[in-house]
């Protein structure tokens, strides 16, 4: 597929629907006092990596004696792995709660990626996937010997953007593990060599060196269409790793591969590491330049040991990665100043979702900007603070994510619900409404995770939606394109990164990234379609770029989206900036619209919109319904209880109050627009406490209260010492299993709540299936200080196979652990003192056990194949005798 370097500059903000999607922009332009015109700044034009503004761009990072430089100065980073950027198994549908499937990831999550590296103070970004790709249809290598150019589309463009923001790289080529990307275990088995031993072949069969060599030789010399450079003539690339994590290498592999490596590209460096710890294979080897070792968790005299070895050796020292729940100022003030250190990679940042959201990824390490929860947020302002602390970016364009865009807003019992896509580098977001011609703040303080957002005083008129981004100091950043919608009818947005918003489209269609999203056309000018079926389509918009102020395409509808297409003749509106708005309004009878390039055309459509008839209005206010947790009067309730209630028919959503009064006077927790039969509050209840609860169920015709008085419970006595977990403020086994992250290195194991419990509430129930990997486990991330316990305590009910059960915790010193084989079926209470807790076999080991910090918690089974199951309650760190 041809990719085109120049990038049109598109204009969003004139982007309109009329009839009953909305005005233009301009005519909605107010003086209104809340929501003020603000002059919110443009992302600059790009310009090719290799002629922009950004001097450290342009030059290579190089090595003297055992330090990096950079244009004459010495080049300290910090930064983040995103190993997806080539190669994304987190891709889903329009929710990011949907399925994920493996795929290339679109232009924007790679732009919003690399974008929020930017804002974070990154200088370097480490992906596995910019290098290691191979054994799937859409990767590089998809079978032995066969390379797939198509698949360097992701790959060319995040060599580009890197380089126009200023990032430099480090690319593994390999990896040690068996993941979806492939590595060391899909050369053995391409070529039939046993992968026993850890894939130790690897290192020996001189038919996978062979191969491997090819491979290294097909990416390293790509030549990449964005920048007209071989990959190994661009300076964005900092360094090639031999591979991620490898263990067990020879040194007679490290030094024929660094070397093979060297030779091609003889400007760029060499980079290489273990598991874990500084090997001779790789201090020894000449060709080496960097040593990369990885800590999970990271400590500064960890960090310090190994910093110091590999000077020693005449190497650069990189932390290539961190555990980012680990990351503290404490921790990285002091990496960064220990001057043996050239650079640490925390792991590992994710994008903006191409509709809403985050792209989500669930093990235990995400770190989105500027952080989902107070612990998230806590780690990437240390992690912020620590690359200020490294070094800056000399020269480099500032760091701008897309503006805002709205991607739909539909109606869920006549509430509008809206959707947007987010900006790299906003804290948070206003939402601005108008009906008539200015403009009124209706939510500001919005954060990512707060998508879908509700209108939860909808007007029962018509009204225009935009979305701006602000900074941490509320100030804007960028401001999204108005978007409409009738009384009764949805409006939808399609950013077309993806096709799961169109119904059908052709194949021969191509996109072509833009510096605010992509250009579809036709290849070759081929004919092509693009339909999309709703029902009671009433309006379309088309945004196509037209330098000639014309649009080279054709609108057809169909009354059921699939037969008699005929054409319609739109109104077309300059959409300035060379592009042109083609819109149908007032349709009726429509139940498909598609856009058709006749053979020829090389139209470029930017953007597609429409409104339908509402899928959900009010019919009827709120149906009754019931709170059901806790239970009326219950006793001895967890302080970090949830409150539930049945589902009311009809809701669009819900509002709780709890208070300590009867009258419900003096809330202390209140919350609005809620879609769930569930809440949990944000900060544990009192103990020996006796609580209120009022839920409110809402939607366009009226408030609907739960049936009876106030609901009433009472929290239960102080846990004597730190309540790790009562598992009684999960609302669901989907909220406990995002809670509990399972080990995807291990066997199949899920947790799910269960009514059998150490008292009020919910367990959490583990069933395992024990096979080939001998354990299976699930971690939880905690942030608590049990410098004043003795020990834990906890409630078991073991399934009776006596398999061993580990209970590991993690603290600033490392990894603890402790096994235990609890027998029979009853259940019980086992006690655990700390003294007991030694480091696991494969860790660091000589540390002092530090309980100040302890930011995670898992439990794993083990022992002969087989399935079970074990139930755990009521975890604590029980006071210190």
């Amino acid at each position: 597929m041809t990719r085109s370097l120049r990038r049109l500059a598109l204009g969003w903000g004139t982007l309109v629907l009329v009839g009953a999607v909305g005005l233009p922009s301009t005519a909605w332009a107010g003086t209104d006092p809340a929501a003020p015109a603000t002059a919110v700044p443009t992302r600059p034009a790009p310009a090719a990596p290799a002629s922009g503004p950004a001097l450290q761009a342009n030059e290579f990072v190089t090595k003297s004696g055992n330090q990096l430089m950079l244009g004459g100065t010495r080049f300290r980073f910090g930064g983040g792995n995103e190993y997806w950027l080539g190669l994304d198994e987190n891709v889903g549908g329009v929710n990011p709660a949907d399925p994920p499937t493996v795929d290339l990831p679109t232009y924007f999550r790679i732009r919003d990626g690399l974008t929020t590296a930017r804002v974070m103070g990154s200088r370097v970004v480490r992906a596995h996937t910019l290098g290691v790709d191979l054994g799937s249809p859409n990767s590089l290598e998809p079978v032995l010997g066969q390379f797939n150019n198509d698949a360097f589309a992701s790959i060319d463009y995040a060599v580009a953007e890197s380089g126009r923001l200023g990032l430099k790289l480090l690319v593994p080529l390999t990896d040690n593990w068996d993941y979806y990307h492939g590595g060391k275990y899909t050369f053995l088995r391409w070529l039939g060599v046993s992968t026993t031993d850890n894939g130790a072949a690897f290192f020996t069969d001189p038919t996978v060196r062979v191969a491997f060599k090819q491979y290294i030789s097909a990416v390293l010399t790509h030549v990449n269409p964005y920048t007209g450079k071989r990959y190994v003539d661009d300076p964005t690339v900092m360094a090639w790793e031999l591979g991620n994590e490898l263990n067990g290498m020879t040194p007679e592999w490290v030094n024929d591969i660094s070397s093979y490596i060297s030779q091609l590209a003889p400007k760029q460096l060499v980079a290489a590491g273990g598991q874990s710890g500084t090997g001779t294979s790789v201090l020894q080897s000449p060709d080496v330049d960097i040593v990369d070792v990885h800590y999970y968790p990271p400590t500064a005299a960890k960090i310090a040991t190994d910093a110091a070895a590999a000077k020693a050796a005449g190497k650069v020292y990189i932390a290539g990665e961190y555990s980012s729940a680990a990351a503290s100022h404490t921790l990285l003030d002091a990496v960064a100043a220990n001057q043996d250190v050239d650079g640490a990679l925390f792991w590992s940042l994710f994008p903006h979702g191409d509709h809403y959201g985050f792209a989500q990824h669930s093990d235990g390490f995400t770190v989105h900007y500027p952080g989902d929860t107070p612990a998230m947020r806590t780690a990437v302002s240390a992690i912020t603070r620590f690359a200020g602390l490294m070094g800056t970016c000399t020269g480099c364009v500032k760091a701008v994510g897309d503006a805002p865009l709205l991607t739909s807003v539909v109606k869920t019992e006549g509430v509008n619900l809206l959707t947007w896509r987010g900006t790299a580098g906003a804290w948070s977001y206003r939402v601005e409404r108008a009906t008539g011609r200015s403009w009124s703040v209706i939510g500001t303080g919005i954060a990512d995770s707060d998508t879908p957002w509700l209108d939860s005083n909808t007007p029962t008129s018509a009204a225009q939606y935009r979305v701006v981004a602000l900074n941490a100091s509320g100030a804007a950043l960028a401001v999204s394109a108005p978007l409409g919608v009738g009384s009764t009818e949805d409006a939808v947005t399609d950013p077309l990164e993806d096709w799961f918003v169109a119904s059908q489209h052709s194949a021969n269609l191509q996109r072509i990234p833009t510096d605010q999203g992509v250009q579809v056309s036709p290849n070759e000018g081929k004919q092509a379609t693009l339909t999309y079926v709703r029902a009671g389509i009433t309006s379309v918009a088309v945004t196509v770029a037209s330098p000639r102020g014309r649009a080279d395409i054709r609108l057809q509808v169909s009354a059921d989206g699939a037969t008699k297409w005929k054409t319609v003749k739109p109104r077309t509106i300059d959409a300035g900036r060379d592009a042109v708005t083609l819109s149908l309004s007032e349709m009726s009878d429509v139940g498909g619209v598609r856009v058709e390039w006749p053979s020829g055309s090389r139209a470029a459509v930017t953007r597609v919109s429409n409104t339908s008839a509402a899928g959900s209005l009010a019919s009827a206010i709120p149906g009754p319904f019931a709170v059901t947790a806790p239970p009326a009067a219950a006793t001895g309730v967890s302080t970090a209880t949830s409150i539930s209630w049945s589902a009311s028919a009809h809701a669009a959503y819900y509002s709780v109050l709890v208070s300590k009064n009867a009258d419900l006077s003096s809330p202390v927790v209140q919350a609005a627009s809620l879609r769930t039969t569930s809440y949990r509050p944000s900060v544990p209840l009192d103990a020996s406490t006796t609580y209120y609860v009022q839920v409110q169920a809402v939607n366009a015709d009226g408030t609907t209260t739960a049936t009876g008085p106030p609901a009433s419970f009472t929290t239960r006595s102080p846990v004597a010492g730190v309540l790790v977990d009562d598992f009684d403020g999960y609302a669901s086994d989907a909220a406990l299993q995002t809670a509990y992250v399972r080990n995807v290195g291990g066997d199949p194991i899920a947790s799910t709540l269960s009514g059998v419990a150490d008292g009020f509430g919910s367990s959490m129930l583990l069933t395992y299936a024990l096979g080939s990997n001998g354990y299976a486990g699930v971690t939880h991330a905690i942030a608590q200080n049990w410098s004043s316990s003795g020990g834990l305590r906890m409630w078991l009910q073991p399934d009776g196979t006596a398999r061993n059960v580990t209970v590991q915790f993690v603290t600033s010193t490392g990894y603890w652990e402790k096994s235990i084989s609890p027998t029979g079926t009853d259940a019980q209470f086992i006690t655990i003192p700390f003294n007991q807790f030694k480091p696991p076999s494969w860790a660091s080991q000589g540390a002092t056990l530090d309980l100040t910090s302890v930011s995670q918690i898992s439990f794993y089974l083990g022992g002969s194949t087989g399935s079970g199951t074990l139930q755990v309650d009521s975890i604590t760190a029980y006071p210190a005798p």
